[in-house]
C-alpha cells in the first residue's frame, strides 16, 4: 500500500487531534505544561511518519514501546485508545472526502488493529509487573493471599512464555484458594454463610475472567487481554479486601467462632471429636518468667500441634491460651495422635521450663444438638477430667450422652413444662440392670426417672439441677416411689433388689417418709428389697435422719458416686462397720479412667479392698466396654452397672406378659 497520501494530511490531522482532544480541560492534567503537549504531538506525527515506511515486526515493537512509556507516565489505556480511534476515525473522513476509503479501509484498519495490540501488549507487561501493586501489604501474612498470588503469579507466566503447559488451575473449585474456600476452615473463618457464598461466586467469576484471559492471550488479543487483566486486578483486590476483612474479624472472635460453628455444623456430623489442649500453669509461668516467655510457650505448643498432629483437623488457639481442636479421625488413630501430641510437648527440649499439658477429648454423638455455649461447658469438664487422669482423658458418645450433657443440663429447659409434668406426677421409670459379674446373671436393677416430651424421653442428669432450683425435687422422689409401688408387680416378676436414688431433702418430708415406707411394704410383699442410693455428700447431711430410718424402719442403704468424697471416708466406714450401709456404687469416672490411669485402678483396688473388709457389697458404675469387666473381676469387685452390661430401658421390655 502507497501511503503517501496520507502522510501529507498527518500534521493537519494531530492538529485537529490537539485542538479537539488535548485541549480539554481535564486532559491536559496528564501534563505538566503546553509546551509538554506540543512537542507530544511533534513527535508523534514524525512516529507515525516513520511508522507508515515500517514492517510488522518493527510496528509491533515500536508499538510496544510506546505502551511501555505510557504505561510507566500512568495515561489511562482507555484514553490512549480513544486518541488512537480519534486519528484512525480522521483518515477514514479523510479518504472518505477522497473517494479512497473502500481502497484503503482494511489496510488502515488491519495497521490500526495492529498499533492498539502492540500498545496493549507493552500495558499489560507492565500491569503484570506490578501484579502485587493496590494490595494491603498486611495480605501477606496470610495463607488466602499467598494462594491466590501463586495463581495470579502463574497467569503472568504463561502471559510471558505463551507455554500452554503453564496454564494455572482454571476450575474455581481446584486451585489452590478454591480448595480453601470450600473447606470447613473458611466456613469457620468466615462464620456468615451468606458472606461465604459471596466470596464463592466472587471467586468464581474470577475463574471465568481467568479462562477468558488466557484465550485472548493465546490469540494474540492484547487490547481485550489488557482489559480483562484490569478487570481481574480489580476483582483480586476486592476477594482480598473481603477475605482480610473476615479474617480479622475470624482472629479477634477466634473462640466464639470455633464454639458457633461447631454448634452449626453438629447436626450433620456422625463422626466428631472435640479435643481442649490446656497448659498447666501457665498464669504463673506467665507471673514467673515473664509474659515473653508464656507467648513463647504457646507459639511452640501451637507450631507443634501444626506440625506434628494436624491432618485435616480444624485448630483454635482460644483466648485463655487454651487451644481447641475439632477431629473427625476415627477414636483409634485419634487417641494414638494425641498421646503422641502429648509426648512431643512435654519432652520438647527449648522450652525454658518443664510444662505439662493435658488433653481431654469428647466424641459427639451423631445428631447431637449443642448450643456454643454448652460446646464450652463439655470442653470445659473433659479438660477438668484430663487434670485428673494423667493428662488425658477421652469421653466416648456414651458417656458425652449420658453423664457430661446431663451434667450440663444442655438437654431439658423447658421450665414451664418441667413444672407442669412434675406437678401433673407424668414421669416415667426406666430401668437399669446391675449385672453379677461372676455369674453374668442381673443382681437388680436401678430405676432411673424420665420425662417424656414429644418422642423422647429426658433423662433425669438433664433436668435435675433445675428441678432442685425450681424446689421440686421432693415432688420427684415422691412421684418415682409412687411408680415404684404401682410396678411391684411387674418389678417382682424380673428382680429381687431395686435402687432408687433420693434427694437428701425428701429425708426430711414426712410425706416421702411415708410413701417410702408404703413402697418398701408393696416391694416386699412381692419379695423385692428397696435400696436407697444416696451420695457420699448426702450421707454427711443426714447421718442422724439415716440412722432413724434405719433403726425404725429397716430402710437399706447405698453410697453413690463413691470414692469423689474422701473427706467422709471415715464416716462412711463407720457407718458401713454398724450396718447401715450395704452397698457402695464406685464413681463412674474412676471406672471409667481405669483405662489409662493407675492412679484410678489403686483407688479403685482399694475401695474394693475396703468394702471386703466391711463386708459390703461393691458395684462398679459406667462398664461401657467389655475390656473393663475382666480389670472389674480381678480386683474382686462382683456387681457392674453400664451400657456394656445393659442400658435404661421401660419395665416391659424386662418382662413378658
Amino acid at each position: 500500500m502507497k501511503y503517501s497520501i496520507i502522510e501529507s494530511q498527518l500534521e493537519s490531522i494531530f492538529r485537529k487531534f490537539y485542538e479537539e482532544v488535548l485541549s480539554d480541560q481535564f486532559l491536559r492534567t496528564f501534563f505538566e505544561s503546553e509546551q509538554q503537549i506540543k512537542n507530544l504531538i511533534e513527535k508523534q506525527i514524525q512516529n507515525f511518519k516513520e511508522t507508515l515506511q515500517e514492517d510488522e515486526k518493527q510496528i509491533e515493537i515500536r508499538y510496544y514501546n510506546l505502551g511501555v512509556i505510557h504505561y510507566d507516565l500512568k495515561i489511562p489505556f482507555i484514553n490512549l485508545m480513544s486518541g488512537v480511534d480519534f486519528i484512525k476515525n480522521e483518515i477514514y473522513r479523510y479518504l472518505y472526502e477522497k473517494k479512497l476509503l473502500d481502497e484503503y479501509f482494511f489496510d488502515i484498519s488491519s495497521l490500526f488493529e495492529k498499533i492498539k495490540n502492540s500498545l496493549a501488549k507493552g500495558y499489560l507487561d507492565k500491569a503484570l509487573d506490578d501484579i502485587v501493586v493496590g494490595f494491603n501489604p498486611e495480605y501477606t501474612r496470610y495463607k488466602f493471599f499467598e494462594y491466590h498470588l501463586q495463581w495470579l503469579e502463574k497467569l503472568k507466566d504463561v502471559a510471558r512464555s505463551f507455554d500452554k503447559n503453564r496454564i494455572p488451575e482454571l476450575n474455581s473449585k481446584y486451585c489452590n484458594l478454591g480448595r480453601w474456600l470450600n473447606s470447613r476452615e473458611f466456613e469457620l473463618v468466615c462464620g456468615d454463610s451468606k458472606k461465604c457464598y459471596v466470596i464463592n461466586e466472587l471467586h468464581e467469576i474470577i475463574h471465568n475472567t481467568g479462562k477468558s484471559l488466557v484465550y485472548y492471550i493465546f490469540h494474540n488479543k492484547f487490547v481485550e487481554a489488557y482489559l480483562l487483566f484490569k478487570t481481574l486486578n480489580g476483582l483480586s483486590l476486592k476477594i482480598m479486601n473481603e477475605l482480610y476483612e473476615i479474617y480479622l474479624n475470624y482472629l479477634n472472635n477466634k473462640e466464639e467462632r470455633f464454639l458457633y460453628y461447631l454448634s452449626r455444623e453438629l447436626e450433620k456430623i456422625k463422626n466428631g471429636f472435640l479435643v481442649v489442649v490446656n497448659i498447666r500453669k501457665l498464669k504463673a509461668i506467665n507471673e514467673i518468667y515473664g509474659k515473653k516467655a508464656g507467648d513463647y510457650i504457646l507459639e511452640t505448643v501451637e507450631k507443634i500441634i501444626k506440625d506434628k498432629f494436624l491432618k485435616d483437623d480444624i485448630l483454635i488457639k482460644g483466648i485463655s491460651g487454651e487451644f481447641f481442636i475439632f477431629s473427625e479421625d476415627s477414636k483409634k488413630d485419634l487417641k494414638k495422635r494425641l498421646k503422641e501430641l502429648k509426648k512431643s510437648i512435654e519432652s520438647y527440649k527449648s522450652f525454658p521450663i518443664n510444662i505439662k499439658i493435658v488433653i481431654g477429648t469428647a466424641q459427639i454423638p451423631e445428631g447431637l444438638s449443642l448450643s456454643p455455649e454448652e460446646i464450652r461447658k463439655v470442653l470445659g469438664i473433659v479438660r477438668e477430667k484430663a487434670k485428673s487422669e494423667n493428662g488425658l482423658y477421652f469421653a466416648d458418645a456414651k458417656e458425652v450422652e449420658e453423664k457430661i450433657i446431663p451434667q450440663i443440663n444442655v438437654q431439658f429447659k423447658d421450665l414451664e413444662f418441667l413444672n407442669r409434668a412434675i406437678s401433673g406426677g407424668k414421669v416415667e421409670l426406666f430401668f437399669q440392670p446391675v449385672v453379677n459379674l461372676k455369674l453374668g446373671d442381673t443382681y437388680g436393677f436401678e430405676a432411673l426417672a424420665r420425662i417424656k416430651k414429644g418422642n423422647n424421653y429426658i433423662p433425669a442428669g438433664a433436668f435435675i439441677d433445675i428441678v432442685h432450683k425450681l424446689g421440686l425435687g421432693v415432688d420427684l422422689d415422691k412421684i418415682v416411689l409412687k411408680k415404684i409401688t404401682e410396678y411391684a408387680d411387674k418389678i417382682g416378676k424380673m428382680t429381687d433388689v431395686v435402687f432408687i436414688n433420693v434427694n437428701p431433702e425428701s429425708l426430711k418430708s414426712e410425706s416421702f417418709i411415708n410413701i417410702l415406707i408404703k413402697g418398701m411394704k408393696a416391694l416386699k410383699r412381692k419379695n423385692v428389697k428397696l435400696i436407697v442410693e444416696l451420695t457420699e455428700q448426702s450421707f454427711l447431711k443426714s447421718i442422724d435422719v439415716i440412722k432413724f430410718l434405719h433403726d425404725e424402719f429397716g430402710v437399706s442403704f447405698a453410697v453413690d458416686d463413691f470414692g469423689t468424697g474422701y473427706s467422709s471416708l471415715k464416716t462412711v466406714i463407720d457407718l458401713a462397720d454398724s450396718g447401715l450401709i450395704e452397698i457402695l456404687k464406685i464413681d463412674g469416672t474412676l471406672i471409667k479412667g481405669m483405662e489409662h490411669s493407675e492412679k484410678n485402678r489403686k483407688i479403685v483396688r482399694m475401695i474394693s479392698s475396703m468394702s471386703k473388709n466391711l463386708k459390703m457389697k461393691t458395684v462398679a458404675e459406667f462398664i461401657e466396654n467389655r475390656e473393663l469387666i475382666s480389670s472389674i473381676r480381678e480386683m474382686g469387685i462382683t456387681l457392674g452397672q453400664g451400657y456394656a452390661l445393659g442400658k435404661p430401658r421401660p419395665i416391659e421390655s424386662f418382662i413378658s406378659g
